[in-house]
């Protein structure tokens, strides 16, 4: 007998845009307001070294956000159904 599965694959176009580390930080109170996620108090514990990612999903609508920190950068992604945004931000421009 002969079993299907479903597969699901998108294409995606990569986008380079810049902008400042205080408009990403703005970006990032928005959504933490918007979805009720408590980005700036799982920031401060990457700051303090007591975890090394962290990351909220929301199902409806589907938002996933996760941030690592490496030496002197974190590094944050935003994925939603229809894009995924991923930006960089220095240690020290953290509050």
């Amino acid at each position: 007998m002969t079993s299907f599965t479903k597969i699901f694959s998108r294409k995606t176009e990569k986008k380079l845009d810049y902008t400042t580390s205080e408009n990403a930080l703005t970006e990032l109170q928005i959504l933490a307001k918007q979805r009720g996620w408590a980005i700036f108090e799982a920031l401060k514990v990457l700051k303090d070294g007591k975890a090394d990612s962290f990351s909220f999903t929301k199902d409806n609508p589907f938002s996933y956000f996760y941030a690592r920190i490496t030496e002197d950068t974190i590094i944050f992604k935003l994925k939603t159904r229809e894009k995924e945004t991923e930006f960089r931000i220095p240690l020290e421009q953290l509050v």
